[in-house]
């Protein structure tokens, strides 16, 4: 499997288990985790941080998109977490956030750093 197929396979895989997760009713791991002030605001942006990540690195390797990466990258995972809220409108005891858009697309944005250290 080549590089590009993994990438690609990867970033599937991730997309998958959030719209699975998302289905579930209530995330019983998460309740057993630590509670802090804004912790689901916090979670949204480093699961959305690591879906900007995947999908810069499957982006790359299309070589039409090679100066605005970055900028598809943010807005794929952006436009999939406005999705997934959509999908949570069907879900029980799950809602809709703007929120929780605004802190996917402020995880997704943070690979951005990684064209500013380069």
């Amino acid at each position: 499997m080549n590089k590009a197929t993994f990438n690609w396979a990867i970033l599937l895989i991730y997309l998958f288990l959030i719209f699975y997760f998302s289905s579930l009713p209530k995330i019983e791991v998460l309740e057993k985790a630590p509670e802090f002030y804004l912790r689901d605001k916090v979670l949204h942006v480093v699961e959305y941080g690591f879906l900007g990540f995947l999908s810069y690195n499957a982006f790359k390797h299309n070589k039409f998109l090679n100066k605005k990466i970055f900028f598809y990258a943010v807005m794929f995972a952006t436009i999939y977490g406005i999705t997934d809220e959509i999908h949570q409108l069907f879900i029980p005891n799950r809602i809709f956030s703007l929120i929780d858009i605004t802190a996917d697309f402020l995880g997704s944005s943070l690979i951005l750093f990684k064209k500013l250290i380069k």
